[in-house]
């Protein structure tokens, strides 16, 4: 059967003749230089200098420097969702969007596949290539382009290797059972030959690679009716919309690392305080390891896996260069693309890509070879952080570096044997020197140990190195069962193992991490290095709050001896005197004290200023020496530890959590847009965080109403003082200009003709009234017209079963995506718990509590209580 490649149908063989024909004095096969095969280049050529970076390494790690504008290329085989992932990024990004073949349409008036057959193969080669040509150089800035695998024939292929020198090309590859549920037509036997076939020239024309993961619709939940009145999952949402925001996540986060951020769709966690600050900037980070067939095979739980660590690195297994330069090379590429999409999917930590040391029986050259080309292979998936090897020679580290981007790099040095001095040799200080040389993030020393004295020397080489250099991050420590007390006490992403009930399961093996995340972090309290605190939430009345078991679960399974309690309390005395003890490590503040403990602060985060309330607040037990309050980075060094308290500082994580649910539930067809408006009801505290979080996405039209139509008005002329005099950190002088916050004077009043109507719907009004009765609020019906539908949050959690859970039930059909306080309570705990405790939030298991212990509450009669979190009287 003849295979089809974007409408046109021809086998491979005749795609990839051209490319083949070595008879051809102008043939470009890609994985030729000087006709010799680049794969074939032994590495003593490259150390003798006959053979440059560039010629042997082009396609292991291709040079990744653009112009923040060059267009994007994206090419692959036929379905694999070139077209769905360029509306992603075109609209992302706010780019135009080409599509090659509809270029070769509009020059020509007919389909490649009809030209060739009426003008003959040759000149529909030459038509190709002059179209192809000037579809690139009239689209170099600030597009989008869809290229075809067609596309790659004749000239084609190196028309794209040239221009994918300063564009950014990414090779978008998939799973064959995904591909062959789209093309329907081909066997899964007839697709894998064809990836196998494919590979090589599709990566020679491309510097990054894409695995689009294939995963079934998630289905809607189904409950009976009594369950739909109690239990928090009521919320109906297309299992297509919620693959598609989990594609566009996955691809929008290789997008910042090749192309960088955009203002317009920051990621759905970078307001998060941790986000902020790299992870090897941090003290006491830890990493997980995890390998290629434990993603795979499923032999792992990820949601484990990611409780109480910074990171996770995946280790790539060393294996013969001749599988990497065999028949089944392409299966292998593949089989490493897929489980690092995987674990991209599963977790907001950054990833470490690690190629792990081989065989014995592996010779040292072959070795080497073998990890060039994997560790290029891991650089074009454009990973946080990438593992070199500073064992590789000069020439293949120089290739791998020019092909790193934004990739973080950790260079890497084993000693199999310690030296002779140990710690103290000085092959030690010249391997820092190296990793310093070569401008990396971050040096990694590691030997193993032999007595116990050999923990103290590493700590002593460290001491001595962050003494003298304090610009290049070091990874220090001894490996065995031995080293563990050096791991336990290093404090820049230590690997770490998932827990283990079988202490037998130990090994000696110098790869095998020989402690967990909880041992790390048990030690460290254990030996007084962090010390345990008390946490609490204060307000009038906490009685039944959920925050308790969020933090108090999330203490227990990162190994923390914290306690986290509740303080109801009439008025803000008992706050005085909790908030300046020497074990206070925090506290979570609710109504009515959100404002009016502002006056005890000595400092706020400029969000914190905008929204003019704080929900967070940290005791600062150093300041700097001219007394202010000191630096994000400084204060998260505080943490953990015991003192004096000489001064408090103020955070706001509703917006956060508001922010982040407003992200996640926008469907692409909704991403913020100039036109884009949004509406807000209500006028309260909560109203304030959500329009501050409004702001931070790039809405520019917020709309606020409110029963008490004075109290909009404040807080619309509040944003709009502060829009005018450019104080608000998330918008641009220029974004400001054409921003605003209006007011609807009535709920019943038609949305304004000349705005869009509303994508992004957010309401804080009380679902009770003082006396328990429901308020029967519902949303105008007028106000739900967007034809794509959007987003809709009710801030409430109690009751479940409100008058707008029921009425965006029937509007689910319509594109609404429905959120309530479910939601936004844990993501605004998890950034509590990262200025609480500086270290990242076990998300799920946070997010399970929740729903566990109100199911709890709901058993014995708690839940119908009048314990809405937005009181009446706004």
């Amino acid at each position: 059967m003849a295979a089809l490649h974007a409408g046109v149908k021809r086998s491979y063989e005749l795609i990839g003749s051209h490319e083949r024909d070595a008879k051809n004095p102008r043939s470009t096969t890609p994985s030729k230089a000087n006709g010799k095969s680049t794969l074939d280049l032994d590495v003593a050529e490259t150390r003798s200098g006959r053979v440059t970076p560039s010629s042997r390494f082009k396609e292991l790690a291709s040079k990744v420097s653009f112009e923040s504008d060059a267009s994007l290329v994206l090419i692959g085989v036929n379905g694999v969702g070139k077209s769905s992932l360029g509306v992603l990024a075109a609209t992302a990004y706010n780019r135009r969007l080409i599509d090659s073949e509809r270029a070769f349409h509009d020059a020509t008036g007919s389909t490649p596949h009809i030209f060739r057959k009426l003008n003959g193969t040759a000149a529909y080669h030459k038509k190709h290539c002059q179209i192809l040509s000037q579809t690139l150089k009239g689209h170099d800035k600030d597009c989008i382009i869809v290229c075809n695998f067609s596309d790659l024939e004749n000239q084609g292929a190196a028309i794209l290797r040239e221009f994918s020198q300063t564009h950014p090309t990414v090779h978008i590859t998939r799973d064959v059972q995904g591909i062959q549920s789209y093309l329907k037509v081909w066997s899964e036997e007839k697709i894998n030959q064809l990836l196998q076939m494919s590979g090589p020239v599709l990566r020679s024309c491309s510097n990054y690679n894409f695995f689009n993961l294939t995963e079934k619709l998630a289905e809607e939940p189904s409950h009976d009716k009594q369950d739909q009145d109690s239990l928090p999952n009521t919320k109906s949402s297309s299992g297509l919309f919620l693959t598609l925001k989990r594609v566009e996540r996955d691809f929008l986060r290789l997008l910042r690392n090749v192309i960088g951020d955009h203002k317009r769709t920051p990621s759905h966690y970078s307001a998060y305080p941790l986000s902020q600050i790299p992870v090897h900037e941090r003290r006491f980070t830890v990493s997980a390891v995890v390998s290629i067939d434990e993603i795979i095979d499923e032999k792992c739980d990820l949601d484990s896996l990611q409780v109480g660590v910074d990171a996770i690195d995946l280790q790539v297994p060393l294996v013969e260069v001749e599988v990497l330069r065999g028949p089944s090379s392409q299966t292998w590429f593949r089989r490493t693309a897929a489980a690092f999409a995987t674990l991209r999917r599963a977790t907001t930590l950054p990833v470490i890509l690690t190629v792990v040391r081989g065989t014995k029986s592996m010779t040292l050259e072959s070795a080497r070879a073998a990890k060039v080309e994997l560790t290029g292979h891991c650089l074009r998936l454009g990973p946080e952080y990438c593992t070199i090897d500073l064992s590789l020679n000069e020439a293949q580290i120089a290739a791998l570096l020019a092909g790193k981007g934004r990739t973080n790099i950790i260079a890497s040095w084993h000693f199999t044997k310690p030296p002779a001095d140990g710690w103290n040799d000085s092959q030690c200080t010249a391997v820092y020197a190296q990793a310093e040389h070569l401008g990396c993030e971050v040096v990694k020393i590691t030997m193993p140990a032999t007595t116990i004295q050999d923990n103290f020397a590493a700590q002593g080489f460290r001491e001595k190195m962050e003494a003298t250099h304090r610009q290049l991050r070091l990874i220090c420590y001894n490996t065995g069962r031995r080293g563990k007390p050096s791991m336990c006490f290093n404090p820049v992403l230590t690997p770490v193992r998932p827990p283990r009930d079988n202490i037998s399961d130990h090994t000696d093996d110098d790869d095998d991490p020989q402690v967990s995340a909880k041992d790390v972090v048990t030690s460290l309290f254990a030996t007084f290095v962090y010390e345990p605190m008390k946490f609490f939430i204060y307000g009038a009345n906490v009685t039944y709050s959920l925050s308790p078991a969020m933090h108090n679960a999330a203490y227990s399974a990162c190994g923390m001896p914290h306690n986290y309690g509740m303080h109801s309390s009439p008025t803000l005395d008992e706050f005085r005197r909790l908030s300046h003890q020497h074990d206070f490590g925090g506290s979570s503040v609710v109504q009515p004290y959100k404002t009016g403990v502002v006056p005890l602060l000595d400092g706020m985060s400029s969000h914190a200023k905008a929204i003019g309330s704080v929900n967070t607040i940290i005791p600062v037990r150093e300041l700097r020496e001219d007394g202010s309050i000191p630096s994000e980075l400084d204060l998260l060094k505080q943490v953990n530890r015991t003192g004096p308290v000489k001064a408090l500082y103020g955070y706001n994580t509703d917006w956060i959590g508001i922010r982040a649910c407003l992200r996640r539930g926008l469907s692409p067809a909704n991403t913020v847009r100039p036109q884009t408006s949004a509406l807000v009801c209500g006028a309260g505290g909560q109203a304030r965080s959500t329009i501050y979080a409004l702001l931070s996405l790039g809405v520019r039209n917020i709309f606020v109403c409110n029963r008490t139509l004075a109290n909009a008005h404040i807080l619309a002329d509040h944003y709009n003082n502060l829009i005018a005099s450019n104080s608000i950190s998330e918008l641009s002088a220029t974004e400001a200009d054409n921003t605003r916050v209006r007011v609807l004077d009535t709920f019943d009043v038609l949305w304004p003709t000349e705005f869009r109507h509303p994508s992004l719907i957010v309401s804080s009004v009380p679902t009770q009234n003082a006396d328990g009765t429901s308020t029967n609020f519902t949303l105008n019906e007028d106000w739900l017209k967007s034809p794509t539908g959007g987003v809709v949050i009710e801030l409430a959690y109690r009751s479940i079963n409100t008058p707008i859970v029921r009425q965006m039930r029937t509007q689910a059909a319509k594109g609404w995506i429905f959120m309530d306080g479910f939601d936004i309570l844990p993501e605004q705990a998890y950034a509590q718990f990262e200025h609480f405790t500086g270290r990242r939030a076990p998300r799920n298991l946070m997010r399970s509590q929740v729903i566990a212990h109100y199911k709890e509450q709901q058993k014995y009669g708690l839940a119908t209580m009048d314990l809405d979190p937005n009181p009446t009287g706004n």
